[in-house]
This record gives C-alpha cells, structure tokens and sequence, in this order.
C-alpha cells in the first residue's frame, strides 16, 4: 500500500511502490518520473518550481475523495473543509479567495474549470494530481496566480478489469463505487464508472432536532480513447455528479468570552448542484512538434437556500440559483525532439454564460429590526438635530418582504501566450526560460433588483402648532402618511481587462540527483461584480424614498432639507477590480543515500497588489481590494526510506502574510495578518508493509499520518483566531489476493477546532456584527472492502 507520507513531499511522488514476490510492498526512490500536459514535459526532479505529485495509490489508500482532502499534504497548501460544495476557497502562501474569483487554476483532463463553484467534486479513478505552486499564468493565464492542480484521469490503456468498492463509516456515511475498463484492441479502449455516497452529518441544529450538514453525492463517467496511428490519438470524455447537501453547522461564537453556542437557527439551509463536463482532446506529432487541442464543455445548474442570520430569529434568508454553460477551447504546439532550445506557443479561448438568481426574502424580524429600526432610530437623530420637526415613526404592513435579484454575466476572454526554454546554456546543466502571455477578458452584467410587492405602511405621528392660550392652548395635529413604495434597480455594466504576464526561470542541474532553481512570475487574478451588494442599495433606496415621501407632505420648513449627495457610478460600487502578484522564488530538489534519502527546500516572496479580500458588508459579504500585501516563507520535506517496506517523512511550510496598506476609511489593518492563512502547515507520517503470506493473509499495511496547521486569523482586524491544531489519522490494511479490507481512522483524538468563523449583520445591534464558527469534523472512523478481477 503507498503510504500516505508520500503525499508530504514537496515534490510528492519522487518514489514509487512495487509489491515484490513476498507479496509486501518495497519502496524506492526514483528520478524517473515525469511532469507531462500538452505544454510542458519535464523530469520530476527537475521541474524548477514547488510541485506535489499524488498518485492512484496515494488518492485510493489515503481516502483523498475531493480536493479539500489534499490541504496541508503539500506544504502551504489549505483548503478549509466548511460550508458547502458552492464554497471551494483555497488558500496558498498567504493568498487565497472565499468568493468569486478563485485563486487558483483547475484542470480536469486538461479543461479548465472556470467558476469554483464545480471544484469540490468526488474523486474517482483519478490517476495523479499535481499541485503546483506560485503563478501559472504565462501558460495558464486568469485566475492561477497562487497555484494550479492538475487532475488526470486513468487511462484505459494503462489499466484494464473490474473494481467493486464499498464502505460504511459512523454519522451513518456509506459508499458504494464500481468502475470497468477495457481496451478493445490496440487502436481503442474505454471506461465506464459510477459512484454513490451519502452520511447523515456530524452535528445537531438545536431548533430543528435535526442533523446538520448532511450530504449525498451521485455520479459517473465515461471515458473513449482511440490511438488511431503512432502520430493521431483522440479521446473523449463525460462526466456528471448531483450532490445535495442540507443545512450548515454554523454556531454563534463568542469572540470576547471564546465561548461557542449550540448550532441554533429555523430556516432552511440546503444546496443542490447538477455538474457535468465533456471534453475533446485531439493530439497530433509531426517530426517537428507536438499539437494538442482540448475542447471543453461545462454545465452547472445548483440552488442554495441559506439561513442568513444563522438564529433563531426570522430575519431574512438569502437564495442563490446559478445556471452556467461554459465553453474552453485551446490549441497548443511544442517541439517535440529533444533539443537545447525548447519552445511552446498556443492560443486559449473562454465564454461563459452565467445567469444568477439572488433573492433576498426579509421577514417578520427583519422588517422590525431593519428597516422599522433602522429608519425610525434615524427619524429620532434627525429630531433632536431639528427640534422643529414632528414625532415621526414608520409601520410597515408588509408581512414579508421579497426582494429578486436577476443578474447575467456573460465572460469571454482570448489569449496568445510563448514560452522558451533554452538548456545548456553558457555551461552545462544551466537553462533558462523566459515567457510571456497576453490575456484579454471583457465581464458584463446585466442586472434587475426589485421587489415583488411595493412596500405598504404609514409614517405616522403628530405634530404641535403653538397658540396663543386665549385661544385655546397648543393644538396637536395627527399625521399619517401612507407608503406604498416601488423598489427596484436596474442596469448594465461592463468591464474589459488586459494583462500582460511575464515569467522569467534560471534552473541549473547539478549532476544527475539535484536541481536548483530561481523564477520570477507575474499573476493576476480577474476583477468581478458583488452581487450581495444590491441588497444594500435596495435597503438604502427603502430609507431614502420613505424619507422623501414625508418631505413632500409636510409642511414647508418643519422637515430638514434632505441633502442629496452626488452617487459613485454604479460600476465603482458593485464591482472589484483585478489583483496582481509578482512571486519570487528559489528552491532545489535533491535524491541521494542510494535513492533513499529525499530533500527540497524553496523560499519565496510574494509582492500583491489589490488584494482581493471578504468582508462583510451590509447583508452579506462582498469581494473588496484591499490595497497591498506581502507574502513571504519558507517550504521542506525531507522523505527518508530506510528499508524497503518501511519509510517516513516530515513537510513542513511557514507563510508570514501581512498588509502593507489596508485601510477602509475607518481602521487601518497595516501590518495586520491577511486572514484564511495558516502561519503554519507540518506533516509527519510514516507507514509499514508487513508480509504474512499464509493461507487467508498476504500481507498488512499500517500507516499514520500527523498533520498541524496555524495560527490561521479569520478577521481583518485579526481579533478571533484558530490556535496552531493537529489532527491524527491512521489506517490498517489486510490484503489477500485481490480483496483489500482497511480500517480507517480520521481525527482519532477528537481534537475540537475551528474550521472557519465568520462574521454577519447582528440586526439587533447594528453596531456588532455576530460571529459564526464551525467546528471541524469530530473523529471519523469506518471500514473499506475493495474487489479488483
């Protein structure tokens, strides 16, 4: 069994694993593995960057089922497991994305997925994944300016049979998976799989009586080669999943006292999402060079329903309903023969059509508490400013109020990009490479915010007219001004973008076991629109009408002026704007001891600009740029084998990210920790192969894996925190012939953490926000039964 240490290395899977004629496995380390995609092939150990390869066993025997099984395996490297599948934020070397634009790149077989919406998927019959680290984008453009993954499908050239999985866990969490592959011939071959897993979550909502944050999961894929001739090969691939998650274990925290409440709230919480991709890869080899071109189809059709308030108060609850189909088309040439100057050019095309439904439904509580209160506590500041004016307050008739949001935004973008690399250049071993990319993207939205019923009510009051006593005292007239009050916003915008995005490398071989390495990159990540920020305007467009409604009915002098400040444009209001990055780094990889003893060391310094940063604002939370910041760190591994069924290694990786400038007009957060970072990330884990060889036993396979990350600040202000945590894992393996039983163990110790806070509008209080946390998952423990014939 491959342990799962392997993962840990920074350059992860250096070694490979052969089962011998004893029937236990040894493990070596080798140089021999290569790093291969439509633009670049390279020897692992020479790569000149930070890279973790994850291969099939690594992904099967270490239960990585999605994308957020793989944080703080590869050093700096975090993806926090909370919410739902809508949330995928990855954070790296100190930058990282909650919402909208992701800050990383995803590829599945080569086709990019644009909207991190669809990254959190099953694994399934995945043959690698490479997590490479620092900016992408001269080969890879938007959007990769922290890192890129890369996940490969298995072959069915590669790997023929049948596999039968099942496995049952506490929470009530079962799986069941079965997958076929068959070649044909020499010219064609496929596969086929499907998947089902469901659990009944980890944690209880209070108010409910219900589990909370349960999930189901169902898909499958299939998948046609053909190798035409020695120079042609076409494959083409499908695959879908619809997973349904209910409720979020959000609890109210106590920022001062660090004191966590009960998962406590009564509206509904769920999310839906039907996801299916199809891809076209056609590769041709001339002589001269390589050709590929991948075509990528994406649709995604989810619906979440969200609590926003998280208590048990009927405030107001937010719906999103996103409906995307997105095309990708690419063409790639590259030389082919191996000569001292390398090239690769090519041309990349997107659109992506995105239509976002984001209904805000105010209720009960939250047209007492946000708009009666609000507008009334501003009535009552305006009375003591103007003695003059009336007793005025405001009553709402509105049961509910339901506010539609209708946003499309369409994106397209084009890009031309060249690389080259040059070997033995002056002396040799040393090589260099420079390349540039040229990227255009255009984002419009076309937006409708309104409510489906006017706002009714009455401002009502009195007011005195004083008069002479003979006449009969003061007299007190009543008022009341009916509102039936349209609400409703509407526009178009567009944002056209255009980035040049240079990389530099120097990369010398030192013999035949150690590489050192020097690269400079530029990166950027895509600007975009808020969407939670009409809510605002709508809540601010409520105050503003009531307020001129009881000015034009009242008598001339006894209401205040009403000063009407000049409005930002409506694009400077909802939209962000684009992030960039210039990432330095310097490293090494280095095989020695009889390849049995593996290093990598690399530092870095990050140099960010506009920092795309989460806040809260309002109703929700928006994207903002937050000025500047700088990364800087450190990432180690050291692997070491000292026989051949036995081997161990330590990862480890330190971010120290701070602003330089950050200032939102009322705190300066200078210096301050740029939050979702852990400081932190080890790993260390070891594994052993124990043959039996008897008549029921071949051979057991233990494994153990120890993983730490922090501190991890979750606010600007850097005021509410997650202490430095580890987690404990461990698992035993029983195999005989092709049957395979594990034993699997996750959070053994039952370390109590949390895995996010954040932060909403108290609508009791508007002068404190509340805080949220989610605890991480409790201990986890369950069986696997594996069939291979």
């Amino acid at each position: 069994m491959c342990l799962c240490f392997l993962l840990l290395t920074l350059i992860g899977n250096a070694g490979e694993e052969y089962v011998d004629s004893t029937g236990y496995k040894n493990y070596y380390l080798q140089e021999i593995q290569i790093v291969s995609n439509p633009k670049s092939e390279s020897k692992l150990l020479e790569f000149p960057a930070s890279i973790t390869v994850f291969n099939t066993r690594n992904i099967e025997d270490c239960r990585i089922i999605s994308l957020k099984d793989l944080s703080t395996l590869s050093p700096n490297f975090y993806v926090p497991d909370y919410g739902s599948k809508l949330i995928s934020s990855v954070y790296i070397r100190g930058i990282g994305s909650r919402i909208n634009s992701p800050v990383i790149g995803l590829y599945v077989d080569n086709v990019p997925y644009l909207d991190k919406s669809a990254f959190d998927f099953d694994f399934m019959d995945i043959e690698k994944v490479e997590v490479l680290k620092g900016p992408q984008g001269t080969l890879y453009g938007r959007n990769t300016m922290a890192g890129l993954v890369n996940i490969y499908t298995r072959s069915p050239f590669d790997y023929q049979g049948t596999k039968i999985r099942g496995g049952y866990g506490n929470g009530n969490a079962w799986s069941v998976a079965l997958s076929h592959s068959y070649k044909v011939n020499e010219k064609f071959a496929f596969s086929l799989n499907g998947r089902y897993r469901k659990d009944d979550g980890y944690f209880m909502n209070e108010y409910t009586g219900e589990k909370s944050g349960t999930s189901e999961v169902v898909g499958g894929r299939g998948q046609l080669q053909w190798r035409i001739n020695r120079r042609l090969k076409i494959n083409i691939s499908s695959d879908f999943e619809y997973s349904r998650q209910n409720g979020y274990p959000y609890s109210k925290y106590d920022k001062f006292e660090k004191r966590w409440e009960k998962i406590n709230y009564n509206d509904e919480a769920s999310y839906k999402r039907n996801l299916s991709t199809t891809s076209l890869f056609v590769q041709y080899t001339h002589e001269c060079f390589v050709m590929s071109s991948t075509s990528g189809y994406q649709y995604l059709k989810d619906n979440m329903h969200l609590d926003q308030d998280f208590t048990p108060l009927s405030v107001f609850t937010l719906q999103q309903k996103q409906k995307q189909n997105a095309f990708t088309q690419e063409v790639v040439f590259k030389s082919s023969a191996f000569r001292n100057l390398q090239w690769v050019a090519g041309i990349f095309g997107f659109y992506s059509g995105l239509r976002t439904d984001g209904p805000v439904n105010f209720k009960k509580d939250g047209i007492s508490y946000l708009i009666e209160g609000q507008t009334n506590t501003q009535l009552s500041a305006l009375k003591v400013q103007y003695p003059k004016m009336p007793d005025l307050s405001l009553n709402i008739d509105n049961y509910n109020l339901y506010i539609n949001g209708i946003y499309q935004t369409p994106t397209f973008g084009l890009a031309v990009f060249k690389q080259l690399v040059y070997n033995n250049m002056f002396t040799n071993g040393l090589s260099g490479t420079i390349g540039l990319r040229l990227d255009y993207e255009n984002s419009r939205i076309k937006h409708n915010t309104y409510s489906t019923d006017n706002l009714r009510g009455n401002i009502s009051g009195q007011m005195t007219v004083v008069r002479p006593s003979v006449i009969g005292g003061d007299l007190v007239i009543p008022i009341l001004i009916p509102l039936d009050i349209p609400l409703s916003i509407e526009g178009k915008e567009r944002m056209d973008m255009w980035e040049l995005l240079p990389k530099f490398e120097l990369k010398y071989k030192i013999g035949k076991s150690s590489v050192l390495y020097l690269s400079a990159a530029r990166g950027y990540r895509s600007g975009g629109y808020n969407f939670q920020m009409f809510s605002n305007l709508i809540q601010s467009q409520i105050r503003e009408k009531i307020m001129q409604t009881a000015f034009y009915q009242m008598p001339s002098g006894i209401f205040p002026e009403i000063q009407v400040s000049e409005s930002m444009p409506m694009r400077d209001i909802i939209a962000y704007r684009p992030e960039h990055s210039w990432n330095y780094e310097i490293g090494g990889h280095s095989v020695f001891g009889d390849n049995r003893i593996f290093a990598d060391i690399s530092a870095f310094y990050i140099d960010c600009r506009n920092q795309q940063i989460s806040v809260v604002s309002g109703y929700g939370r928006i994207t903002k740029n937050s000025g500047r910041s700088v990364s800087k760190g450190i990432e180690a591994s050291f692997r070491y084998v000292p026989m051949d069924n036995l081997q161990f290694s330590v990862s480890y990786g330190f971010t120290h990210a701070c602003f330089v400038s950050n200032n939102d007009g009322e705190i300066d957060y200078k210096h301050n920790y740029v939050p979702f970072t852990p400081k932190h990330t080890l790993a260390i884990t070891g594994g052993y192969s124990i043959p039996v060889n008897c008549s029921w036993l071949d051979k057991i396979d233990i494994d153990l894996q120890y993983l730490g990350r922090g501190r991890i600040y979750w606010t600007e202000l850097n005021d509410v925190s997650q202490p430095y945590y580890e987690l404990v894992n461990g698992s035993f393996s029983f195999t005989k012939g092709p049957f395979n039983l594990k034993i699997w163990g996750k959070n053994i110790f039952n370390r109590r953490y949390q895995s996010f806070y954040f932060e909403v509008m108290n609508a009791q209080n508007l002068k404190q926000d509340n805080g949220f946390a989610q605890k991480g998952r409790p201990v986890t423990f369950g069986t696997d039964v594996t069939i291979r014939f």
